[in-house]
């Protein structure tokens, strides 16, 4: 009997050594097959040192590009080659070279990139100096050229006080110099003493077309008790217009197809309606 128990009591110890024998196959297939589904550390270094130089590379790469185009950015705003050795002015008509360097202070050997970044105060003191220009815009057009592009007020009139003629321009200002005839073919504005009443009619004037513009040899203020507004416009074909200062841009557009339409020269009356009447016919 106690063989018999001695032998069974081996089988069973037997059988505990092989499920443990098991088990521990087991777990070291599972380690193994955890471990062969991804890289090894050592296979993945080489990659890693490889991604981090070429990081540093581009890093490097950058700075240098950016501190470099610094670097040529100061050089040029002190260089010589950044200073104006060349001003181009256009767009001037009535006024000169001279007169346009004078009210814009722009002159050769002051740098370029100042010039360009002082460009709307530039503007705004030229308008001050010089009431003929209206506008100026500083262009640089090359590495050490500067270009003006004026724009004008233009002469629209010549302001009759006593025996002398002064200069209109279309912003309302009345230039000092005065001349003792009027030029350019513009007209004559006469009886005018209120700069407001000035202001208001060439502005309204020079709204119109050059083609109605230019049929006007002179505008006279001339007011009444009912309408102290009225204007008589005496035109180059020989008609006389009556009409509100304040309605010139509005009503005189419609003075050349009144003016075909007459047969012989007379007034045309614009004040509140729009009619026609030859000299002599009526009062005026």
């Amino acid at each position: 009997m106690s063989k018999r128990k001695s032998a069974k009591e081996q089988e069973k110890y037997a059988q505990r050594l092989a499920k443990i024998d098991e088990r521990r196959d087991l777990q070291k297939k599972s380690r193994f097959q955890r471990g062969h589904g991804s890289a090894p550390i050592g296979n993945k270094l080489p990659n890693l040192k490889k991604q981090r130089h070429w990081s540093t590379t581009i890093r490097a790469g950058s700075l240098l590009v950016v501190f470099g185009a610094v670097l040529m950015v100061m050089v040029y705003l002190v260089a010589p080659v950044s200073k104006i050795n060349q001003i181009e002015i256009t767009g001037n008509k009535q006024v000169d070279r001279q007169s346009v360097l004078t009210a814009t202070k722009v002159h050769q050997g002051d740098f370029v990139w100042q010039t360009w970044w002082h460009s709307n105060q530039i503007n705004i003191a030229s308008q001050k100096v010089n009431p003929e220009i209206r506008n100026v815009k500083v262009k640089v057009v090359g590495l050490q050229t500067v270009k003006l592009v004026i724009q004008e007020n233009k002469i629209v009139g010549f302001l009759k006080q006593g025996n002398y003629y002064y200069p209109i321009l279309a912003s309302g200002h009345v230039k000092k110099n005065k001349l003792s005839q009027p030029q350019n073919g513009q007209p004559v504005y006469d009886g005018f003493k209120s700069r407001r009443v000035l202001n208001k009619t060439v502005r309204q004037y020079s709204k119109l077309s050059a083609t109605v513009r230019m049929a006007v040899s002179e505008i006279k203020f001339q007011p009444t008790k009912n309408d102290n507004q009225r204007i008589r416009l005496f035109m180059n074909d020989g008609n006389e217009v009556l009409i509100k200062y304040s309605k010139l841009t509005k009503k005189m557009p419609y003075y050349p197809s009144i003016a075909h339409s007459m047969s012989k020269n007379g007034v045309v009356n614009l004040e509140l309606g729009a009619y026609s009447y030859s000299y002599g016919s009526q009062e005026h």
